[in-house]
């Protein structure tokens, strides 16, 4: 049942007594007086039982109580051990000075039905509702600059050896919590013993470096593996495919498959059994305890195991308008033009610029933005320049005549008319290029002739790299630094490293530092 907090208080409470030893302008002392503004408890009644149960710990206290702990970056226990001995916590609570907040399960489930039903969204909106109450946010229409920074996972990595052991191992704990088998019986009637040691790996006395013995130890992963999936398969019957308590089995069932498939080649040579497949898949799973995780780049020296957080902020104040967790693989502006969109809603306001790195000054980017009436002020993406290899840009168009002239003017000899998008394909003569002295820096092509394909595309990103070399776009432009400062105060604020297994506990963690961040940009005296 849904339990309430008295707007009146008592007036010998903490958040009246103590209000200015803690400091009438430190952020907690604007969380006690804005309380029960930011967060009524009426708002998140769908939460809770209306018919039945004692009250519970109001909503709009344990809301307060996240929003400190995204502040503070203390684990559950700690804050519960602020509520109850830490004055300043008392004061942003509204608790007595004997009081404590609640069990740390309550806590934690509160967090979790925020995160299953997203209403956590609601804080976020409450800290741009503030930031709009506090004068931020007066412009009629938005500008706004976007970008992400890495968040490192939670989840452990292996390499798969031990990530197919593992979760062979994860596979049987469930079966044994949905049949109630004895766990060492059932290891030892199904001989996967070698996947409850400490070690895996360290089980097999080789030479790891000679591939023949590292094989065998590959066929018997797979062998154990496959015993797992049987023995999944068999603990299934008899269940209907949607009953509750089989969905724990199905998910460890689904995703050690998955690692087979993702890691192992069956039999390439035809009689030498399985083996590690070469190269890695673009979506790789990495993690059997958080896998959603994925291994991407930030740059290419730099790695990521983890996730993207995207942030949109605008650029005249600063408030944080829309954040989302992607997978570290996912390139950046993927998602760009819904997350601005999700900025509009939230602000009420249409966005007519967005400023981004190069990473958003694709084409596509770009069209896909204009669909919501907002220019993209970005760099477009570099030329790509091999070496001392000549550019579209060395070459010269002659529209009229169908034309282009090489860097050794020579002419093209036809042209084909392309499509998706339009455009035309330049074909130079085989006899010219062949005798070129200036070939080395054209083409590596050995026989063929220079091929050049200039589309609505190129011609766009040529008009845009011509504007990004005006005073005016760099004027525009250093106004991006904006979102690069609030990513700096959500990295103080601890999203670098996920406190959370999984997208949508981490997508929570960034909301939640993202409101602190604002909350402090809606009173000038925090």
């Amino acid at each position: 049942m849904l339990g309430r907090k008295s707007p009146q208080g008592e007036l010998f409470r903490p958040d009246h007594v103590y209000l200015d030893h803690v400091g009438k302008d430190s952020f907690y002392a604007f969380l006690g007086q804005q309380r029960g503004r930011l967060f009524r408890d009426r708002d998140f009644a769908g939460l809770y039982r209306s018919d039945w149960g004692r009250p519970s710990v109001p909503p709009s206290q344990l809301c307060i109580a996240l929003l400190l702990q995204a502040r503070d970056g203390v684990s559950d226990d700690e804050a519960i051990q602020r509520s109850a001995f830490d004055l300043r916590w008392k004061v942003a609570l509204g608790l007595e000075i004997d009081e404590k907040l609640c069990a740390k399960s309550t806590l934690q489930l509160f967090r979790a039905k925020l995160i299953l039903h997203d209403e956590y969204q609601q804080l976020f909106q409450a800290s741009i509702e503030a930031c709009r109450k506090g004068g931020l946010l007066k412009r009629q229409k938005l500008e706004v600059a976007v970008d992400t920074t890495p968040v490192f996972g939670r989840g452990a990595v292996k390499d798969t050896f031990n990530l197919i052991s593992d979760q062979i191992r994860n596979v049987v704990h469930e079966v044994v919590k949905l049949k109630g088998y004895d766990l060492d019986d059932l290891v030892a009637k199904e001989g996967l013993g070698r996947h409850f040691q400490k070690s895996f790996k360290g089980q097999f006395d080789i030479d790891w470096s000679d591939p023949g013995q590292k094989q065998a130890v590959v066929g018997q992963l797979v062998t154990d593996a496959r015993v797992g999936l049987e023995l999944a398969k068999r603990s299934l019957r008899g269940y209907a495919k949607g009953a509750e308590q089989t969905q724990a089995l199905r998910a460890a069932r689904d995703l050690l498959a998955d690692l087979l498939l993702q890691d192992i080649e069956e039999d390439p040579d035809g009689d030498g059994g399985p083996r590690i497949r070469r190269g890695t898949e673009k979506n790789r799973i990495i993690s059997t305890t958080d896998p959603e995780m994925r291994h991407g780049h930030k740059s290419p020296s730099k790695t990521i195991d983890g996730y993207k957080v995207s942030v949109v902020a605008d650029t005249e104040s600063g408030v944080i308008l829309a954040t989302d967790v992607q997978p570290a693989n996912q390139h950046d502006s993927e998602g760009a033009a819904d997350l601005v969109r999700e900025a509009s809603r939230r602000s009420k306001k249409k966005t007519r610029r967005v400023l981004g790195d190069t990473a958003y000054g694709s084409v596509e980017t770009r069209n896909e933005l204009a669909e919501q009436g907002a220019e993209v002020i970005a760099k477009a993406p570099p030329v790509g320049r091999k070496g001392t290899h000549f550019t579209l840009d060395d070459f010269k168009i002659d529209e009229k005549r169908g034309l282009l002239t090489c860097p050794a003017g020579k002419k093209s000899i036809r042209r084909d008319r392309t499509t998706e998008p339009s455009g035309w394909r330049y074909v130079f003569s085989r006899n010219d290029c062949k005798v070129c002295a200036l070939r080395s820096k054209c083409t590596k092509a050995k026989v063929s002739a220079r091929v050049v394909q200039i589309t609505e595309h190129t011609k766009a990103l040529q008009r845009h790299r011509r504007f990004q070399k005006t005073k005016t776009f760099r004027q525009i432009y250093r106004k991006r630094v904006i979102v690069e400062h609030r990513i700096a105060r959500l990295i103080q604020l601890g999203v670098r490293w996920a406190r959370y297994l999984g997208r949508a506990k981490v997508a929570f963690q960034a909301s939640m530092a993202a409101t602190v961040a604002n909350l402090f940009l809606a009173d000038p005296a925090v």
